[in-house]
This record gives C-alpha cells, structure tokens and sequence, in this order.
C-alpha cells in the first residue's frame, strides 16, 4: 500500500506560505467573525482580524450589515477601535476624516487642501447564517449561502433559532492554524488525549465522514451507553465547526493571528430549559485544553528541525488528506 503523505513542515512554519495563505485562502473565503446578537443596534460594531488584516462590521440603521477594512486612507488610522462597540458615523479615530455609510469620504477635517477625488474606505462584504456572521475580503467569490452550499442542506435538521448566547473563551494559542485544523479532522488521537471523552464514546468508532464536498465535513462516534447520539458535529474550510446538541450548540472557529499564532474560541448557546449547561461547558473546554497542549508540542516539535513529512493513517485520517490537498492547490503555484 502507498501511504499519503502529510503536509511538509516548511507548509506550518515559512513565513512565505503564510503569507500567501493570508491572500489565497483567508482573502478568498467566508470567515466566521462574530454573531448577529453583538450588534443589536444600528451603529454598533465589532471589529476583528482576519489573517493579519483588521476589518470592522457594523449594524445599518436599516438593519443590515457593513463591512470595511479598519483602515483609512490618509494615514492608516483605524476607524473604529479593537473589539465591539458602539459608533454612529465612520469617523476615523486618528484624525478624524468622515465617511458615509458606503465608506466615501465627506470630510477631511482641517486637511488645508483637496483630498483625492473617491477617496474611501475598502469595502467588503458581511453576510449571516443562522445568526453567524461572516465576511469575505474578495469581491468575486460567491455569496455566502452559495459558498456554503450542501452544508446548509445538512444543517437543516437541527433548529437552533431558539438557543442563546451563554459564553465565550478564547485561548492565545503557539501554533500554526493548520495544526489546530489536522487536530481537529480526525479521531485516531481521542484515546490517548482525551481519556474522560473516551470513556463516554468509542473513540475508534470515531468517524469523519466527506459529502462529496472537501471543504465540509460531518463527524460522528458513537456512545458507550449505547443511546443514540442526537445533532450534528460539522467542519468547514478553512477554521469553522459547530456541534449541535439536545438543547444546546458549541461555536469552534480559530482564526490565524501570525504565522505561528492562532486564536481558539469557543462560544456556547442553550435553550431555556437547557440541563447541565456548566458541566456541558466543563467538559468541552477540558477537551480543549487538551488538544491545545498536545498541538502546541506538535508545533514545537515541527520547528525543531529533524521532521520533514508524515504519513495519514488510511483507516483516520481521510479527511486530513483532504485538507491537505486543499491548501496545496491554493499555495502551491504561487510557491518560488
């Protein structure tokens, strides 16, 4: 048998590749960056960075979602500041030149001359679903629920309408996001770093299963109880999942800070009459921290020199290959 190879470790550490995954990858797809109830007001924000480029949206006063570089064009200032807030007009913070509500400029305060005729923000766009809101640096892929295709149709069976927002953690991870991603799409390590979650699923039961769509994918392990296990645990390119469950649904998105850094953040919503809503909570956030600790020594261990390539286990670790090939078709010819 001709074993896969994994991903060269230049692909986890050289600065080169980061940057042209920050422009191929994180430019040309749908980033999950926030929800529908952090902006509940015409005028309030939340701002983000999305692979080395701070963004903002913010809430219309018709109710609609505007999205910009955080950026303005004299001398780079920000718009608005670092995470969530409120801001009726797109003034920047810096010196304060005006855009209207589709980033043109107004004014130029105190300048003592003509600013360059269509001076504006950057627009991008920012589009929900199911409360989730996303954004795309690039003009030319399509909308959102276009993008997301099939997974939309998988999802369906599991309302979550009714679940509010409970919490949030977010972990300053040392790792390169692809580390974070090889974790998480596959169930061959849950033995071994997780032994409490393995006492409650059959670990080698574990399954990540394709829909004909290698940016998705469904996972599923059965229970020891034997009762049937009732939701839906979903992967999307690049960095988002979701795991709905009776009465409740976790968020798991990791954005890429650097090349060596990466943001985990979990997000946790429950219905009213939610039960065992901390140990839920408890439980997720151990896993976590154990695949936090186990990636970080991966990561380390990437840097250090002596390994080059691995090989995928045929019987687990499909959907890696999968990934894999998607990161060499958007780096690899622009590759020197």
């Amino acid at each position: 048998m001709n074993l896969t190879e994994t991903l060269p470790t230049r692909y986890y550490s050289d600065p080169a590749i980061w940057e042209i995954e920050r422009h191929q990858i994180f430019a040309k797809t749908w980033i999950m960056i926030g929800h529908d109830h952090d902006l509940p007001r015409a005028g309030d924000y939340l701002a983000e960075s999305i692979a080395g480029w701070p963004i903002f949206v913010q809430r219309a006063g018709d109710d609609s979602l505007r999205a910009f570089h955080n950026l303005c064009p004299h001398r780079a200032g920000p718009i608005v500041w670092e995470g969530t807030g409120h801001q009726a007009n797109l003034v920047c913070r810096y010196h304060g030149w005006a855009f209207d509500k589709e980033g043109l400029l107004i004014n130029a305060r105190d300048f003592g001359g003509e600013a360059p005729a269509g001076t504006c923000l950057t627009k991008i766009r920012a589009q929900s679903w199911r409360g989730f809101i996303f954004v795309c640096l690039d003009p030319s892929v399509p909308d959102l629920i276009e993008w997301l295709a099939g997974f939309i149709e998988e999802c369906e069976a599991y309302p979550t309408d009714d679940y509010v927002f409970h919490s949030r953690t977010i972990r300053h991870t040392a790792m390169n996001w692809k580390v974070y991603n090889d974790n998480f799409l596959e169930g061959y390590h849950l033995p071994l770093v997780h032994p409490a979650m393995s006492k409650e699923v059959e670990a080698l039961a574990y399954r990540v299963e394709g829909k004909g769509d290698p940016r998705w994918n469904i996972h599923t392990a059965p229970r020891r109880d034997g009762q049937t296990w009732s939701g839906v645990w979903g992967y999307f390119y690049p960095t988002f999942s979701f795991d709905v469950f009776p009465g409740g649904m976790a968020i798991e998105r990791w954005l890429p800070v650097g090349n060596g850094q990466t943001d985990l953040i979990f997000e946790y919503f429950f219905a009213d009459d939610a039960d065992g809503i901390e140990e839920i909570i408890k439980d997720s956030e151990e896993v976590a921290d154990e695949d936090v600790r186990v990636a970080e020594m991966v990561q380390k261990n990437l840097q250090a020199g002596l390994y080059t390539t691995g090989w995928l286990s045929p019987r687990h670790e499909h959907a890696l290959d999968e990934f894999h090939q998607l990161v060499h078709a958007a780096v690899d010819p622009y590759l020197a």
